[in-house]
C-alpha cells in the first residue's frame, strides 16, 4: 500500500459571493492542465430546494513526479443555498461558497515496495536516509503550487491573496 505525506492538511475559503461557477471551473481546470495534473471529478451530490440549491463536489489533481512519487490536490466544494442571478454578460450564481484544498505527496503508488517485510523495511530506510532531501524539495513544490491554485481561486473571488 501507498504511504501518504501530508503537505497541506487544510486550506479554506469561505465566502458569500456573486461569481460565475462555469468560468471558476475553467479557470481551476486550466491552471491544472498547464501544470500537468490529471483532472477528476470524483463526487458530486446537488440537492435542489425551492428557491435554492445546494451542491456538495470533490475534485482530485494528480501529477506523477517520478516512478516513485506523485502529487495530489484535493478539492472539496460546497456551495450553500445558490440561486442564479444575471451577470453582466453571462448567468452566475449568488450564495455561500465553502472550498477546502489539501495536499499530499504518494509515495510507492504503484505497489513496488510492499512484497514482504523485508523490502518494506528496506524502503523505509530507503525513504529516511537517502530520498529525505528530494521528498522535502518535493514538498515545497507541492505546497508552492497548492498556495497558487489556492490564491487564483481567491483572486477571481476577490479575496486577498496568502503568501506560502
Amino acid at each position: 500500500m501507498s504511504e501518504i505525506d501530508y503537505v497541506i492538511p487544510a486550506l479554506k475559503i469561505e465566502q458569500e459571493a456573486v461569481f460565475n461557477f462555469a468560468d471558476l471551473y475553467k479557470l481551476m481546470k486550466s491552471w491544472f492542465d498547464f501544470h500537468r495534473y490529471d483532472f477528476y471529478e470524483r463526487e458530486h451530490v446537488d440537492i435542489s430546494q425551492e428557491e435554492a440549491k445546494s451542491d456538495f463536489l470533490k475534485w482530485e489533481a494528480e501529477r506523477k513526479v517520478d516512478d516513485y512519487v506523485k502529487f495530489h490536490i484535493e478539492m472539496r466544494i460546497k456551495l450553500i443555498n445558490v440561486k442564479e442571478v444575471h451577470l453582466k454578460e453571462s448567468m452566475g450564481v449568488q450564495g455561500g461558497i465553502n472550498i477546502k484544498f489539501e495536499s499530499f505527496l504518494e509515495k510507492d503508488y504503484e505497489d513496488n515496495w510492499e512484497k514482504n517485510f523485508f523490502i518494506k523495511f528496506v524502503r523505509g530506510l530507503y525513504d529516511h536516509f537517502l530520498l529525505r532531501d528530494r521528498f522535502a524539495r518535493y514538498g515545497n513544490e507541492l505546497k508552492d503550487e497548492t498556495y497558487d491554485i489556492f490564491n487564483q481561486v481567491k483572486a477571481f473571488l476577490r479575496l486577498r491573496s496568502v503568501k506560502a
